[in-house]
């Protein structure tokens, strides 16, 4: 290509750069649509558009322009890698997975690649295909200290044997002090999930003690700006949005503390009613952080501008439905805005024995610096507080309809409770569904979304007591 051509597609490039900057999606996307068709292998041009896309929900094309993108290249790894991680945070999991495929079809793979690979299989619920993908990566070398294959290899499977070879894999690593702090104590958490496993309680327990003191040395939790958290969220009004025509648009919030049952529900209720199941969508988040950070919560242009985005998020461009589920549970710390946005929304509150969900969260180990509490009692106990007095807040002072669920009822009594909540979210049941139907899980609960609905996991904290006492902080046995 001769040099003038080169100075005009880079021309036309800042110029869809600076349409995309002041918000003209439609000039934007129509310039890199004629760039892309010139020079389809060009990757920031690609990558631009995918950006675009995102931006207004279109996230199927989005993640095709990705996919397209790697042909282009002809399946360079480097670009396949970022494509395929590209579609797996638009929930595409599908798509990804076929970038995957075809970059380990084209060439010898990176231990990089075969990580995310595990990963796109194991969030849609191929557990075989994706251990296959971490045991690989790992053979391959991986650098364990950037990638925590380990536990995510630990949380494809149940063991059964405690010879197995896998486990004496993660004990060494986990003893192993050439590695960091927060790689050896991601094999801690490994480790101690296989002894829990085998109902070996008091290794496990010695395990998570020593794993989640090594967390904390690199990762620490701030209990006062929690507490000015949720101070401030009480104290903050907020301005209704602007009505729209037709509010045809009324989202499910399924909230809750971490490790409350919200990935479960949202799992059941999806494969119940039909309704579209967003995964922690995270747009709520995104959204009240940047009209508190922007003084915007008394405006309701910039409300209605919020309501905007956050329905072209959540309806996306696959197949419609009646019912949209956000099962982000970080979500509580936002119903103010979301009342103001959306006020026929509706909340599903997940409530769960507070001495198994501090177990499930001692037992885990956390991505998010969010979950920085996760690693300690003390910091357990001063979140969950802070997360009871704002949805009592709520409950007292806004509209919305609030289901208040007990996680144990949710297993106990499964059908009694999704005929609750159909009801109240209005949908109708629907027959069988196929085994495939359900959304990606990329969140820690995804082995016990993929499974039959089982209350094994109740009154789990009564194993660990003997050997983890400050579980008793948490409430009285019954």
């Amino acid at each position: 290509m001769r040099n003038d051509a080169h100075e005009q597609i880079d021309s036309t490039l800042a110029a869809a750069r600076e349409a995309w900057q002041r918000s003209d999606l439609v000039h934007a996307e129509a310039l890199l649509r004629e760039l892309n068709g010139q020079v389809p292998e060009r990757e920031d041009i690609a990558r631009l558009l995918c950006n675009v896309l995102r931006s207004q929900g279109r996230l199927d094309a989005a993640s095709l322009v990705a996919l397209e993108l790697c042909g282009a290249s002809d399946f360079d790894q480097g670009v396949c890698l970022r494509s395929a991680e590209f579609a797996r945070q638009c929930d595409r999991h599908a798509m990804a997975a076929r970038i995957c495929d075809d970059a380990l079809a084209h060439g010898p793979a990176t231990p990089e690649l075969l990580v995310l690979a595990g990963n796109v299989a194991r969030e849609a619920g191929d557990f075989d295909t994706a251990r296959v993908r971490y045991l690989r990566a790992l053979d391959a070398g991986v650098d364990l200290d950037r990638h925590h294959v380990l536990g995510a290899l630990a949380n494809v499977r149940r063991y059964t044997d405690a010879a197995d070879a896998e486990i004496a894999w993660f004990a060494k690593h986990f003893s192993d002090t050439r590695y960091s702090p927060r790689s050896r104590a991601s094999a801690g958490f490994a480790l101690a999930k296989a002894q829990g496993d085998l109902a070996d309680y008091a290794r496990a327990a010695r395990t998570l003690r020593e794993a989640n003191a090594m967390v904390r040395t690199v990762q620490a939790w701030n209990a006062a700006g929690w507490q000015a958290f949720v101070t401030s969220r009480v104290r903050e009004r907020v301005a209704d949005a602007s009505p729209v025509p037709k509010d045809d648009f009324n989202p499910v919030f399924i909230v809750g503390v971490p490790r409350s049952g919200t990935t479960l529900t949202a799992t059941l209720l999806a494969r119940a009613t039909g309704a579209r199941d967003r995964g922690e969508l995270r747009a709520l988040r995104f959204i009240g952080e940047q009209l508190v950070g922007g003084g915007h919560l008394g405006s309701p242009a910039a409300l209605t501008e919020a309501a905007s985005l956050y329905r072209r998020l959540a309806v996306q461009d696959d197949a419609p439905a009646t019912h949209y589920l956000d099962q982000d549970p970080l979500n509580f710390r936002w119903l103010h805005i979301a009342a103001a946005m959306f006020p026929r929304a509706r909340v599903i509150h997940l409530r769960r024995d507070p001495r198994d969900t501090a177990l499930s969260l001692w037992g885990q180990d956390f991505a998010h610096p969010d979950m920085a509490f996760a690693y300690d009692f003390d910091d357990m106990r001063a979140y969950m507080d802070g997360h009871d007095a704002l949805m009592r807040h709520w409950t007292q002072r806004l509209s919305l309809p609030i289901f208040e669920l007990d996680y144990e009822m949710l297993v106990t009594e499964t059908e009694s409770s999704l005929t609750k909540l159909r009801d109240f979210i209005g949908a109708p049941a629907r027959g069988s569904v196929p085994s495939d139907d359900s959304a990606p899980v990329q969140s820690a609960s995804v082995w016990q979304a993929r499974q039959p609905v089982y209350a094994t996991s109740v009154g789990r904290w009564r194993h660990y007591v003997p050997y983890v006492p400050e579980l008793m902080q948490f409430g009285e046995p019954d």
